[in-house]
């Protein structure tokens, strides 16, 4: 049997990490209560585990940070102590807005104001579109995202099918996975690759086949419930000169293989829009991360793909970084319809999205 830190550790892992600009003071507590209040850890036992959850958030928090957030979590009141030792993982299907003890939630309080830690910068305060559906709230997609299949390293042998499937080579896979970009699940009882970042989650099937939605629609692909974030592959911005912005979180790993295949003196890192919705109004704290870099956007060779080009490119500029749009040859619709040229067409295409201005 697991012992109480084992267990609190594996819970953590399935929540979300803290993301400047994204709620990230509110899902920084909910890690912290989990471990002192669910788990009924002491705060001294709960701070590893919370210092190597912090490793993936953006950007991570001090250690005098994550100490105040333990001892605010270990007075809240809300949660019985030790009610996740009690709690089940809920079954699929199940209700994730939270796990019963008694006749009381296993949820952790919201951080009142004398425990907020200033971390994230303030949530956007634009209103949604006439007729869109609201988002659902912050705190219940932490508990949706709780509730995610556990995500495991990719094989050898899952790394070649991934490969194969998309016509790139493995070495952008594994790259891919030794950042921390995708993992591993089993949904819908098929083994799936997951691209994930933070609170964001995309899984396609390993065997290329189509996933099911609840009305029966077949997908290529699905966002994990509760997924949330408009650009993954920050984690990897790091010391980078140049930035590849590509659509489609699958558009990050056939970014990976694309950077492979060009010779280069730059440093590049590949970004994701995760929809070709995504906006930089959604993630304000991105725009400072790529100060002083050069951004080029390869846009989808389609209307939305085209309109959500300019909207990049404007917000780019308007913040005075330098960015430039490169538009792919017809009738090619991606970076990976490219991929799958003869050698020779490839590499002219790829060495020209690669041309730098300096």
């Amino acid at each position: 049997m697991k012992s109480v830190t084992e267990r609190a550790s594996a819970y953590l892992a399935r929540m979300p990490a803290s993301i400047s600009g994204q709620k990230g003071d509110a899902a920084a507590f909910s890690a912290a209560v989990a471990l002192v209040r669910g788990f009924d850890l002491s705060e001294q036992e709960a701070l590893p585990l919370l210092s190597l959850w912090n490793k993936d958030c953006l950007p991570p928090w001090r250690e005098k940070d994550l100490r105040y957030k333990l001892s605010c979590a270990a007075k809240s009141t809300k949660v019985p102590a030790g009610c996740l030792l009690k709690a089940e993982r809920p079954r699929r299907g199940q209700s994730t807005r939270g796990a019963k003890s008694g006749n009381r939630t296993c949820r952790p309080d919201r951080p009142s104001k004398t425990c907020s830690t200033s971390q994230s910068t303030p949530p956007s305060t634009a209103q949604p579109k006439a007729g869109a559906t609201p988002a659902a709230p912050a705190e219940d997609r932490a508990w949706l995202r709780a509730a995610w299949p556990e995500f495991h390293p990719l094989t050898h042998a899952d790394i070649r099918a991934v490969a194969e499937l998309r016509g790139i080579l493995p070495d952008a896979v594994d790259l891919a996975q030794r950042h921390g970009f995708v993992r591993v699940a089993e949904v819908q009882g098929h083994r799936c690759l997951v691209i994930t970042e933070g609170t964001f989650a995309q899984v396609r099937r390993l065997d290329g086949q189509p996933l099911v939605k609840a009305d029966g629609t077949r997908i290529k692909a699905r966002n994990l419930s509760g997924s949330q974030g408009a650009f993954i592959g920050q984690r990897w911005l790091g010391e980078t000169t140049h930035v590849l912005l590509v659509e489609g979180a699958i558009g990050l790993i056939e970014g990976l293989a694309a950077m492979l295949l060009v010779d280069t003196p730059h440093a590049w890192s590949i970004l994701a829009a995760t929809s070709a919705s995504s906006r930089f109004a959604r993630d304000s704290a991105l725009l400072e991360r790529l100060r002083g870099k050069e951004v080029h956007i390869i846009p989808d060779a389609d209307e939305a793909g085209m309109d959500a080009a300019s909207s990049w490119l404007a917000d780019l500029q308007s913040a005075g970084l330098y960015a430039i749009a490169r538009l792919l040859p017809k009738p090619l619709k991606d970076l990976g319809d490219v991929l799958h040229l003869p050698e020779a067409d490839r590499q002219h295409i790829l060495d020209g999205l690669f041309i730098t201005r300096k």
